[in-house]
């Protein structure tokens, strides 16, 4: 696998490069004819501190092995929110065995805030990196199917996405284990 390097993502296009003048915040790759399972791939493993990540498919193997990897460092945190209709898979449990009950991670499983499928499909990466788009997680999703990855480079966009991602976790533990016991709905007493 190739090392993470913000400088020289062309090399997951097709055709080995960016167009010209791309914005220099952002890059967009097209399943099946990018590299996308690389480039997830490659940027999971540059991690640093955090993986947050809020998925309705989760079925990839390599992919589940670089969270895993994480998962087991206590210095990084791993946040997963994943969609309870998804989740429940032959597959998907024995992928998520590995991630449960390691020191650094958190997993919710569940429904969006409204109670529908969380369809969200977002990685932030070390609070800088953001990836998005209609991506599931499994090699159909990343080789086959026709679909968009978006990676943005800006702690800003991150920071907005990360409030979005909370919440949709704090909903799905909630709903994994009830509201939390003595918290409110309104006002904090003084």
């Amino acid at each position: 696998m190739t090392a993470f390097d913000w400088g020289d993502l062309g090399q997951y296009k097709s055709n080995g490069k960016l167009p010209d003048q791309y914005p220099a915040n952002r890059r967009s790759f097209f399943s099946p004819e990018d590299d996308v399972h690389g480039l997830l791939a490659s940027l999971l493993a540059s991690a640093r501190s955090s993986i947050i990540l809020n998925m309705y498919g989760y079925d990839d193997d390599d992919l589940n092995t670089a969270i895993v990897t994480h998962a087991e460092n206590p210095r990084m945190y791993v946040q997963m929110s994943l969609d309870k209709s998804q989740a429940g898979g032959v597959h998907e449990k024995r992928l998520l065995a590995g991630v449960l009950n390691t020191p650094s991670t958190n997993v919710a499983i569940g429904q969006s805030t409204k109670h529908a499928i969380s369809h969200l499909k977002v990685l932030i990466v070390d609070g800088l990196y953001v990836v998005s788009g209609s991506t599931n997680w499994s090699l159909s999703g990343e080789q086959q199917q026709d679909n968009e990855c978006v990676v943005s480079n800006d702690a800003v966009v991150a920071a907005e996405y990360r409030a979005i991602l909370d919440r949709n976790h704090a909903a799905m533990l909630s709903q994994m284990h009830g509201p939390i016991k003595g918290a409110t709905n309104g006002p904090i007493p003084a």
